[in-house]
């Protein structure tokens, strides 16, 4: 297992993350790579890289989710993040992305995100295993 660290520039910052994970699967044999993020404010997601498409994503997840109502987490904590913390039950803090042959086997259109949450920057850690094909499965 090993970590991908990534810097955020702050709430509903989106990141590109296939290239870095394209360049980790290199040399690899067919198989599944696992990635998890390590955080409750921040989501992973798979869709296409569009401009367009991605302010449609921070838009649909402000109105699922306003920032500014009354968050019972705001008042015991006082971090002003109980909508981050809510925002990210709508993504996904693990995938499992197939890989043939050295290079993840993603749709023509398939991008992975990283989607910041949280009300500030922040390092986000996300961890890296893969598990090769099992060469009987199918037989």
């Amino acid at each position: 297992m090993e970590s991908l660290f990534v810097e955020t520039r702050g709430e509903l910052d989106i990141i590109n993350l296939t290239g870095e994970l394209e360049s980790r699967v290199v040399g690899l044999p067919s198989g599944m790579l696992f990635v998890f993020l390590k955080s409750t404010t921040s989501g992973l997601f798979i869709n296409e890289d569009d401009p367009a498409l991605l302010e449609d994503v921070r838009d649909m997840i402000s109105r699922l989710v306003p920032k500014n109502a009354n968050y019972r987490h705001n008042s015991t904590w006082g971090d002003g993040n109980g909508h981050s913390h809510l925002r990210s039950l709508l993504l996904s803090s693990a995938l499992a992305l197939p890989v043939e042959r050295g290079r993840l086997a993603l749709g023509t259109w398939q991008n992975v995100f990283l989607i910041e949450l949280d009300v500030r920057p922040r390092r986000r850690e996300l961890l890296l295993s893969f598990m090769p094909e099992d060469e009987s499965f199918g037989r």
